[in-house]
Order: structure tokens, then sequence, then C-alpha cells
């Protein structure tokens, strides 16, 4: 893959991450849960996740800190309806385990391709 290829499927799968924090803090209101106490799991991680995408699209300084950030942000949206019990409404639970993989694949993608560039090579032993 060129390095071309490479940045465009980054910014892809950022898009991605921003879209499926948008979506965590719009889904308490489609799955009629905006009045729990759970519903603040996906306004705040979503929000998160949506605060970390729009920096990781503007500051190549450290893009791929802010990945592994959504990396544990991803594990945090899956496991949240075993956290907070709500495993029984069949609709939150499966969207919850979606989401969680898909901004987890989607962060590590982003994540692993980062290039490195070391400013000045390791120095050899003398």
């Amino acid at each position: 893959m060129t390095t071309e290829t490479v940045g465009r499927g980054r910014k892809a799968s950022t898009i991605v991450v921003l879209l499926s924090g948008l979506w965590l803090v719009i889904s308490p209101w489609v799955f009629n849960a905006d009045t729990t106490g759970t519903a603040y799991d996906g306004w705040i991680v979503g929000g998160l996740l949506m605060i970390l995408a729009a920096c990781e699209l503007g500051t190549p300084a450290i893009k791929e800190l802010l990945n592994w950030i959504s990396c544990l942000l991803a594990i945090w949206i899956f496991a949240s309806p075993w956290m907070f019990g709500y495993t029984h409404d069949s609709g939150r639970f499966i969207n919850y385990l979606c989401v969680g993989v898909i901004v987890f694949i989607a962060s590590i993608w982003n994540a692993i391709s980062s290039p490195h560039h070391p400013s000045q090579p390791l120095p050899m032993g003398r």
C-alpha cells in the first residue's frame, strides 16, 4: 500500500469513529433510554469519541495517542451493557456491542498504520 492510500484509509477510519461517537450520543433517544441513568454513558463516551476524532483530523503530532485512547473507549463501550446492567434490552445491547467492535477496529487500524518518523536514527553501539 502506498502512503497516500494508508493516509486516506486512516482518514476514513477516523470519520467512522467520529460518526460512531455521534451515533452513541443519539442512540439513547432512539432506544427510548434517554431518561435512564445509563444514557449518560452514551452521551459522555460518544462525545469523547467525537472530540478525539476531530482532534485527530487536525493534530498530527498526537494521532497515535488519540487512537489508543479511542481503543480503550471502544473496550468500555463493548463492556458497558454488562457494567450497567442493560443486557436484557436487546436493541441497546447489540448496538453497544457493534459500535464497540467498529470503533475498536477503526482505532486499531489507525494506531498501527501510524507512520513512525524518528527525528534521528538510533545510535549504533560502540
